[in-house]
C-alpha cells in the first residue's frame, strides 16, 4: 500500500450494508480461553488483522494447535501444558494480546519472555507487575513496568492479589481469565476506580459462555474459584469499535448504513456509540442481530460527552466534532494518553492542521466548529484508530491524504475496502 491515501469529500448520500469485522475484545479473549480450555474449541468470526495473528503466534508458542478451517473459522486444539522450558513471545502492537499473555505466563514454571515493537515497549504494565509479584511469579521488567518483561510462575500461588486499573481495565480481564486455571482459583481486589469497564463486563461474559463464572464479594472485590474452560463452537459477533466508523459516516452524510453482525445482544461497551448518534439526530433501529443508522438532515449539538465507558470511540467522535453545530467538550480520557499513541494530543495536532480550533487537558478535548475545513495529510502514529477516523473527517472535509494508511490491519484489514463502499 502507498504511503499515503487520498479520502475525496462523499458529496452524495449513500445507503449500504456492511459485515464487521468480528470483535477484537471478545476473539482475543476467546483465542486465550480456547487454549486454557480443557476440550478443543471452534471459534468462527475472528477477525482477519494484526492483533488476532499476533495472539494466534504467541498461543502456538505455547504449545496450543490452531488450524484455520473456513473463512474467519480457527479449530483449537489445547496442550496439557502452556508448553515446556523458555518461550519468548513477540506481541508487535497488540496491547490487550500482551496483558492476557502477561497474566497466562504465571500458570508456567518456566520462564515466558514477552516483548514488542516500540509504541508496545511504551505502554505501561506496572500495574500487572505488582499483581504477579503479589501472586508469587518471578518478574523482570524495564522501568516497573514496560517490555521486555521476563515472567516466572510461582510454586505456591497466592490466593488473592491486587491490581490497579486506573490505567487500563486489560491486567484485570487478564488475571481474571487466568484465575480458572490456578489451583485454588483466585480473590482479586481492585485498588482504584475502574476505568474502561465494559471490557471487564466482555471479559465476564465470554468467560461466562465457556463455563466459569466471575463472584463479586463487594464492589472492589472479585472471585474466580477453580474450574475447567468448555470447549466447543463460539460464534464472535461483528466489532463495535468498527461498527463507530460506519456509524459516524452514516450520521455525518445523512446516509444509511446497515450492520448486519452486530446487535442489542451483545456487551460491547462501543455500542453505546450509536446512542450518540441517536443524540445528534441519527435513525436508529436495532434489533438483537442487527442494526441500522440513518443520519439526520441537520445535526444536533452536543455540548459535553463523558467517554470514560468507551474511550477506543472517542477518536470517532472527535472527528465528527468539527462539523457539529457548536463546540463539543469530551471528557473521561484518561486512558487515551497510554494507547498506541496519545489519543487526545495527536487528534488535535492533526484536526490543526485542517484549521479546527482545538482545546486539551489532561483528561479531556474540546473541539470548535469549521466552517470551511483545510485539505490536509495527516500523519497517523502507527495508530489504526487514528487513520480510520480521520478518514471519517475527510470524508467531509475533502482534499485530505491519510499517511501510512495500512496501520489499519491492527484491528480492521479491511477498512478501507468497506469504506469506499460509502462512495459507489
Amino acid at each position: 500500500m502507498s504511503d499515503a491515501r487520498s479520502v475525496p469529500r462523499l458529496t452524495r448520500p449513500f445507503d449500504t450494508t456492511v459485515t464487521l469485522p468480528g470483535s477484537k475484545s471478545i476473539a482475543l479473549r476467546q483465542l486465550a480461553i480456547s487454549a486454557l480450555a480443557q476440550a478443543p474449541s471452534t471459534l468462527h468470526g475472528v477477525p482477519r488483522c494484526d492483533d488476532a495473528d499476533d495472539m494466534i503466534d504467541a498461543l502456538r508458542a505455547l504449545g496450543t494447535d490452531i488450524r484455520e478451517t473456513g473463512p474467519s473459522r480457527l479449530t483449537i486444539e489445547p496442550a496439557a501444558t502452556l508448553g515446556e522450558g523458555e518461550i519468548r513471545l513477540r506481541l508487535r502492537l497488540s496491547g490487550v494480546s500482551l496483558r492476557l499473555l502477561l497474566a497466562m505466563a504465571a500458570l508456567r514454571r518456566d520462564v515466558t519472555h514477552l516483548d514488542g515493537l516500540p509504541p508496545l515497549r511504551a505502554r505501561p504494565n506496572h500495574d500487572m507487575i505488582d499483581a504477579l509479584l503479589e501472586l508469587g511469579c518471578e518478574t523482570s521488567a524495564v522501568d516497573g513496568g514496560h517490555l521486555p518483561i521476563s515472567v516466572r510462575g510461582p510454586t505456591v500461588p497466592a490466593p488473592e492479589v491486587s491490581v490497579g486499573t486506573s490505567v487500563t481495565s486489560q491486567h484485570l480481564s487478564g488475571l481474571l481469565l487466568a484465575a480458572a486455571r490456578l489451583p485454588e482459583g483466585l480473590v482479586i481486589r481492585i485498588k482504584d476506580d475502574l476505568v474502561s469497564a465494559p471490557y471487564v463486563a466482555v471479559t465476564r461474559n465470554e468467560m461466562a459462555r465457556r463455563g466459569v463464572s466471575i463472584e463479586t464479594l463487594d464492589a472492589r472485590t472479585l472471585r474466580v474459584a477453580p474450574g475447567s474452560y468448555r470447549g466447543g463452537l463460539v460464534r464472535i459477533e461483528g466489532d463495535a469499535s468498527a461498527a463507530t466508523y460506519h456509524a459516524a459516516l452514516a450520521t455525518l452524510h445523512a446516509s444509511t448504513v446497515r450492520l448486519d453482525n452486530l446487535g442489542t445482544s451483545t456487551t460491547q461497551g462501543d455500542f453505546a456509540f450509536l446512542d450518540l448518534c441517536d443524540r445528534l439526530g441519527a435513525a436508529v433501529a436495532a434489533t438483537p442481530e442487527g442494526v441500522s443508522i440513518t443520519g439526520p438532515k441537520q445535526l444536533r449539538a452536543l455540548a459535553t460527552v463523558d467517554m470514560e465507558s468507551m474511550p477506543d470511540a472517542a477518536p470517532t467522535l472527535m472527528a465528527m466534532a468539527p462539523f457539529l453545530p457548536a463546540p463539543l467538550r469530551i471528557t473521561g480520557l484518561s486512558t487515551l494518553r497510554h494507547k498506541e499513541c496519545d489519543r487526545i494530543a495527536c487528534p488535535a495536532r492533526e484536526l490543526r492542521k485542517a484549521g479546527v480550533t482545538v482545546d486539551e487537558g489532561p483528561d479531556w478535548i474540546a473541539i470548535a466548529p469549521v466552517s470551511r475545513p483545510l485539505p490536509a495529510r495527516f500523519d497517523t502514529y502507527d495508530d489504526h484508530r487514528m487513520a480510520m477516523s480521520l478518514a471519517v473527517f475527510a470524508s467531509k472535509a475533502g482534499g485530505c491524504e491519510i499517511a501510512d494508511p495500512g496501520c489499519v490491519s491492527k484491528t480492521y484489514s479491511d477498512y478501507w475496502r468497506d469504506f469506499e463502499r460509502v462512495y459507489r
